[in-house]
């Protein structure tokens, strides 16, 4: 039995390209992202894990609150 041969149509080409493209841009987002936020400033933390083990297992955190912590106000509830 003979099967016609398909052949590849131009939108097809075009919509797999969208796609490798678009997988392509997201992977260097994600990258830049990662390399920025090592970096001081970025508005990310960096946890240093063995110095907060230390000071958990220690007791130094235990029964206090966070230092950042306060009752939320009107408008930071509004928004959401």
């Amino acid at each position: 039995m003979n099967h016609p041969t398909r052949h590849w149509q131009p939108r097809e080409a075009r919509f797999l390209a969208l796609i490798a493209l678009s997988l392509v841009l997201i992977a260097l987002s994600v990258a830049e992202s990662q390399r920025v936020a090592g970096h001081p400033g970025s508005g990310h933390r960096v946890i240093d894990r063995q110095a907060l083990e230390r000071r958990i297992d220690a007791g130094e955190l235990r029964d206090r609150e966070a230092t950042w912590y306060h009752p939320a106000t009107s408008d930071e509830t509004r928004n959401r």
